[in-house]
């Protein structure tokens, strides 16, 4: 029988223990990586439920515009030609008012966004975004709009990412990670597929394979993949044929099918972006361009309702041979057009699967040539229909390894992973060949960001070195005695001095730190030395230089100022790193506002713009024609007017470019500005001077 004592002791035995267990759990949540991982999970499991919603939400519209949740291909052989015609605009006509209303960055495929809230916004994604884009998917594809469904997943989960970040107050890179780990959630979910949604959000959306985000994505991309199952099981998402490699010379054909799937995919970047572009010059309501979008769709789906929304028994058929050679070639072309006129009209999808099918129809017709013409054992059309899925999925968005993946986890065969792998890296190879930018990245090199080359492509590439240079500085002439330059230069800011010869040439520099090892011996070595004893060679600047090369010299060398020089090599003033690093920071800052501003595309004269805080406002202003062939810096907008300039929309394709000293105003500019109120309503009234004074002379005598 245990005693009182006995009972208080066990007693404080397990508090103890309990006290301990607990202190390492706390001390597990707050170290970093731990704690993401967690994060991960929850973000994973959410961007499951947002992907379970989206599908059910896509089988609802398409049951209220078909009357069935079955494929619309099945649809189409039992609705009359006008249903097939007007469905898809009268999706659209929905669209339209709700994106541009209430989120306008919802249109499009989704994924362009989330990779520029990781470069330019530090992962921030409004949660409206991610709304809009579920509802306007879903009504897009519901009613016959072609597209695919993972680019809403891919948004919502990502959104869900940088919620959760925001809320947890995470580090920048641990919104990042949340981010892409949202992303490999919704991917995931969209086709039972863990590894290859994994490995899409860390070869495409983040570009980053480090481990501290490897392990968070992946277990995301798991988290959503059990989540989905729980609720459709564990089914692929087509009907795979049986494969088998019959003869060693069937990798020519496979080789052959990679190749032309790079092309193929290039095709399809070109016109999207292409068609993008025309919808934005077609002079009607921006709200009104899905549904007229829609109507062209509906037009082509009268000869081809395989396009008709995403399009999975179509691809079934294609895999399993029902399909002939013509009209697998013919759709080709039919689904690339229509998934560009859905998109680039305003319509809200992805093009993921766009991709796959295009590459299911462009590899079942190679496996049908294959198929009859071929002297050798072959594994049938099907597994060339496969096998070309992978390949231009790889190709469009630049990513072997998701194309080699995926294909390898909706089959689960490892025997396909040849032919898989031979077609995906041709088809690459090509495609990054031929066109430097991705389906999803070219969008961001229209505004001017690169994934290739940093986070703000060209932020200090347009500026010159003039914009940075003093003139006011201390130099020494080279045979200049040493006590007087002793005197000058440790009564000086500066720490590192130019030499120069008789003509102004420079001949190197002095490093303070030379100078103060003389200071000992100044007596002696004053009257014997002079500055030229004592010169280092030095990174040189040219006249016309940019400030990125200052920067790249400043980095290598490790220097705190560079000499600038003209054609002669005189001496004409100096760059200092604090100088470079400061504009830098100034460059960034202006980049960052516009582009997060700018997601609302205008800010017309009408809108009087958009109230920035402090007085400040950003506002959309047409180039007045006084100005057209001047510069930037011949303008001097920011002296005369205080407004600054932040970017150009260049064009009928308003293609942003940074605002440098030397961009030259061209005939359609428009520019982005921001100013305080007061400064912005002069800058109009003389705008709106110098226009009447133009009119006037125009109809004088």
């Amino acid at each position: 029988m245990s005693t009182p004592t006995h009972l208080r002791r066990e007693w404080m035995r397990a508090r103890v223990g309990y006290q301990e267990v607990r202190g390492r759990v706390q001390r597990l949540a707050r170290e970093q990586h731990i704690r993401l991982l967690l994060l991960a999970v929850i973000v994973g499991v959410a961007a499951g439920l947002g992907a379970v919603a989206v599908r059910q939400l896509i089988r609802g519209v398409q049951w209220l515009f078909t009357g069935s949740a079955q494929d619309l291909l099945v649809s189409a052989a039992t609705l009359p030609w006008w249903r097939i015609l007007f469905m898809p605009a009268l999706g659209g006509l929905l669209v339209g008012p709700l994106v541009w209303f209430l989120a306008r960055d919802a249109s499009g495929h989704g994924v362009p966004e989330v990779i520029q809230a990781l470069l330019m916004r530090g992962g921030r994604i409004r949660a409206r975004v991610a709304v809009v884009k579920g509802v306007a998917s879903a009504l897009t594809l519901g009613s016959g709009g072609s597209a695919g469904r993972e680019g809403p997943m891919i948004h919502i989960g990502a959104s869900l990412g940088s919620a959760v970040a925001r809320h947890t107050r995470l580090s920048e890179e641990g919104v990042r990670t949340l981010v892409a780990a949202g992303a490999a959630g919704g991917l995931a979910a969209a086709f039972n597929a863990p590894i290859a949604g994994s490995l899409f959000a860390l070869e495409v959306v983040l570009g980053d394979f480090a481990i501290a985000s490897f392990s968070p994505v992946v277990m995301a991309g798991v988290a959503a993949t059990v989540v989905s199952r729980s609720f459709f099981g564990e089914v692929s998402i087509f009907e795979i044929p049986q494969y088998a490699l019959a003869s060693p010379l069937e990798f020519f054909p496979y080789a052959f099918l990679g190749l032309a799937a790079g092309f193929v995919a290039v095709g399809f970047t070109l016109v999207l972006y292409e068609q993008e572009r025309m919808w934005e010059r077609l002079r009607v309501p921006p709200w009104v361009k899905p549904a007229v979008g829609g109507l062209a769709v509906g037009t082509l789906a009268l000869l081809f309702p395989h396009i008709l929304g995403i399009g999975h028994l179509a691809m079934d058929r294609m895999l399993e041979g029902q399909i002939g050679p013509a009209v697998m070639l013919a759709l080709v072309l039919a689904k690339i057009l229509a998934t560009s006129m859905t998109l680039g009209s305003g319509g809200s999808g992805g093009v993921f699967v766009p991709s796959l099918f295009v590459g299911s129809a462009l590899g079942g017709a190679v496996g049908t040539a294959v198929d009859r013409w071929a002297p050798f054992a072959h594994g049938g059309s099907g597994a060339y229909a496969l096998v070309g899925m992978g390949a231009v999925v790889a190709a469009t968005s630049h990513a072997p390894l998701t194309g080699i993946l995926i294909m390898l986890e909706l089959t689960g065969d490892y025997r396909i992973i040849l032919p898989v792998m031979t077609a995906c890296i041709l088809a690459t190879v090509v495609a990054s060949t031929l066109k430097d930018e991705s389906i999803y990245t070219q969008k961001l090199k229209w505004k001017g960001i690169s994934l290739l080359q940093g986070r703000e492509e060209g932020i200090l590439r347009y500026l010159p070195v003039s914009a940075l240079l003093r003139r006011a500085y201390v130099a020494f002439p080279e045979h200049a005695p040493l006590h007087g330059v002793l005197a000058d230069a440790l009564g000086s800011v500066q720490t590192t001095f130019p030499l120069v010869d008789g003509d102004g040439a420079l001949t190197g520099v002095i490093h303070i730190q030379d100078l103060h090892g003389a200071l000992d011996d100044r007596e002696v070595l004053g009257s014997v030395l002079v500055a030229g004893d004592l010169a280092d060679e030095t990174p040189v600047l040219r006249e016309h230089d940019t400030a990125e090369r200052a920067l790249q010299l400043l980095s290598e060398s490790g220097a705190d100022l560079l000499p600038v020089v003209d054609a002669e090599g005189r001496l004409v003033g100096v760059v200092l790193a604090g100088d470079v690093l400061e504009r830098y920071a100034h460059e960034l800052q202006k980049l960052r506002l516009a582009a997060t501003i700018a997601q609302r595309r205008s800010f017309t004269v009408e809108t009087d713009g958009v109230e920035l805080g402090h007085g400040m406002r950003l506002a959309e202003e047409a180039v007045p024609p006084a100005l057209m062939g001047l510069t930037l810096s011949e303008a001097r907008l920011r002296a005369r007017f205080g407004v600054e300039v932040l970017y150009l929309l260049k064009g009928p394709y308003r293609i942003r470019k940074l605002a440098g000293p030397d961009v030259t105003f061209e005939e359609g500019d428009r520019m982005v500005v921001m100013a305080e109120v007061s400064a912005l309503q002069r800058f109009r009234a003389e705008k709106a001077r110098m226009e009447r004074e133009r009119a006037q002379a125009g109809t004088g005598p």
